[in-house]
């Protein structure tokens, strides 16, 4: 902190729900945010020191999952869907913005701010189906990265998710949380195999491009799974948890507000970038040809007749490496929201003895995945619908967010300004009018 300067402070009491909030007119910007304008100045040299938590959640919120969702919507609409990204990226990264001011502002993470804000009942109700949602991706993705590695060793998958799962919960429990961090941030490279693979798939560019700025929509319940799909697995929950959290892991406060501004938009970007080109890929070699995403493995299998060996490996390279980066930041968000709901010691920078509910409930989240995993779950149709799932809870908790981040008694002067307030208000609208249109689509016309 510079000297001299004060912190907004920030009351230990919070206003329960239905409480009058105050005039959160202002823009936020006042004395405050002059006093730390200086400490807070970049040039253009400085993404490369302050990527970090935004970097890594871009990675994460390309999990399986959400590999299996791009590849699910290329499979079945081709580029339609392409346009929803290109939507969803300017709302993703303001409400990763807020989640990530909550916790430079306030020093909490997002589950203690909603308990102290609206009270404990708002608050359970909003990270339980957070966690529901994250334990099934958990063990979807589990499943989804063991069965490539049976693709390409040719041994039962159901060898792979012990070991693969020990591994991760050594890392992420034993570890400090630097080490953690530079173990997160190696992954997030893995990415670029579908880079790779877009263009080994040969795909009509002008069409995709076309489609990524011209919307097309199919009023039916196959489009509108999709597109809710889509944006519970961009806009996805447990990001939101693990943003606020990992701010106050990198100790940044409201001097590093800019550049932790800086470094969510990257990593934002990055992910929706190579979101971008999982669709192409898929969009290319499996809609034509009316392929089915029916297993997991077939994703990747199905690229090699038609877009060469390489691009099968390169597609599994990537599922592997984005379930190592996305399980543990899944699991450490469940820890979070949970150990913030009822006021427990938390942080990757904590070891056992000092946090153990937390490394607890952590650990617990990843054994509920292993029996997920185990069972006889489909791990495509798992993984499409606990993204689905987050579609539908997204909209409840960004609300709660935008409340929060919108409270001066909360946040001081450093409120949300107006065009924060209107594109968080707008990814709302955008996520509840296709959770509507989903659930008319798929009333009258059944699931597809």
């Amino acid at each position: 902190m510079t000297p001299g300067v004060e912190e907004p402070a920030v009351p230990d009491e919070r206003p329960g729900p239905g409480t009058p909030p105050p005039d959160d007119s202002a823009s936020g910007e006042g004395g405050a945010l002059e006093a730390v304008a200086p400490a807070q100045r970049l040039r253009p040299g400085d993404i490369f020191k302050v990527v970090g938590p935004g970097l890594i959640t871009g990675g994460a919120d390309n999990d399986p999952a959400g590999i299996v969702t791009y590849s699910v919507v290329g499979a079945q609409s081709g580029f339609t869907q392409n346009w929803v990204l290109l939507l969803a990226m300017p709302l993703l990264i303001v409400i990763q913005e807020m989640c990530a001011r909550v916790g430079n502002v306030t020093k909490t993470d997002l589950g203690t701010a909603l308990r102290l804000h609206f009270g404990r009942k708002i608050a359970t109700a909003a990270i339980l189906l957070a966690v529901i949602a994250n334990v099934l991706t958990i063990g979807a993705d589990l499943v989804m990265m063991a069965s490539v590695l049976d693709l390409i060793t040719g041994q039962s998958f159901l060898y792979f998710i012990v070991p693969a799962t020990v591994t991760m919960t050594v890392i992420t429990i034993f570890l400090d949380y630097s080490a953690v961090r530079k173990y997160l941030l190696w992954l997030v490279g893995v990415f670029a195999a579908y880079i790779v693979s877009a263009f080994l798939a040969n795909p009509n560019w002008a069409s995709a491009l076309r489609h990524t700025v011209v919307p097309s929509i199919t009023f039916n319940s196959t489009y509108f799974l999709g597109a809710v799909g889509l944006l519970g697995t961009t806009i996805t929950p447990y990001l939101f948890f693990w943003q606020a959290s990992a701010e106050i892991e990198e100790h940044r406060g409201v001097q590093g507000i800019r550049k932790s501004n800086l470094d969510v938009a990257s990593g934002m970007i990055w992910s929706n970038v190579t979101s971008f080109f999982m669709i192409v890929v898929t969009a290319t070699v499996l809609h034509p040809h009316n392929s089915n995403v029916d297993t997991a493995a077939g994703i990747a299998q199905a690229l090699e007749p038609l877009a060469g060996s390489y691009a099968k490996y390169l597609f599994a390279t990537g599922i592997i490496g984005a379930g190592l980066l996305a399980i543990p930041v899944l699991a450490a968000s469940t820890a979070y929201s949970v150990a913030g709901l009822f006021g427990w010691p938390q942080g990757l920078g904590h070891d056992i003895k000092s946090a153990p509910q937390f490394y607890l409930v952590l650990s617990a989240a990843l054994v509920v995945g292993v029996q997920l995993a185990v069972s006889n779950v489909n791990p495509v149709k798992s993984l499409f619908y606990s993204q689905v799932l987050d579609g539908l809870v997204a909209p409840v908790l960004i609300v709660l967010v935008l409340m929060l981040t919108s409270s001066r008694t909360v946040m001081g002067e450093f409120v949300n300004s107006r065009l924060v307030k209107s594109i968080g208000s707008l990814a709302v609208v955008v996520l509840v009018l296709a959770d509507v249109a989903m659930v008319y689509t798929v009333g009258t016309g059944g699931l597809p």
